[in-house]
């Protein structure tokens, strides 16, 4: 059995009511589903007899998929910026926000990779090591620099 990720769940993790979405959300999951399944043990994808751990896995599946859907979003030109003017404030509706990582504004696919932990294939030692880290950070000025 493959998992299963609708474009309704994705709407409803990302408490999208409209359907202006919805061919953008079923391209997201087309993508991304079959490269989380074959991260998976096919051990467990397989076993169709445990509704318990299907229906875990399509959980951790969905929400990896809505939060890719909604960093996509978050890079949107617009979508994080705001605008200041006198004592009116137009844009980002929480401060938690303003440091938020662009790979994954909300932490919903840090919980969906936690949620699919157990069930991953097994990794080469040297694969953790090979793997890059996307970080977008301002470089700091130290005194020195700034004095100069």
């Amino acid at each position: 059995m493959s998992l299963s990720v609708s474009v309704s769940t994705v709407k409803r993790k990302c408490r999208i009511t409209v359907s202006d979405f919805d061919t953008e959300i079923q391209d997201t999951i087309n993508e991304q589903l079959p490269a989380i399944e074959f991260s998976l043990d096919e051990t467990f994808v397989a076993d169709t007899g445990n509704t318990g751990l299907q229906a875990t896995l399509n959980l951790g599946a969905s929400e990896v998929i809505s939060g890719e859907f909604l960093a996509q979003l978050f890079r949107d030109a617009g979508s994080s910026e705001e605008i200041d003017f006198f004592d009116i404030r137009f844009g980002r509706r929480n401060e938690q926000f303003a440091d938020a990582k662009i790979i994954d504004p909300f932490g919903l696919k840090a919980q969906g990779w936690q949620r699919l932990s157990p069930f991953l294939k097994a990794q080469a030692p040297m694969m953790a090591e090979t793997r890059s880290a996307i970080a977008a950070k301002v470089p700091l000025i130290s005194d020195v620099e700034f004095e100069s």
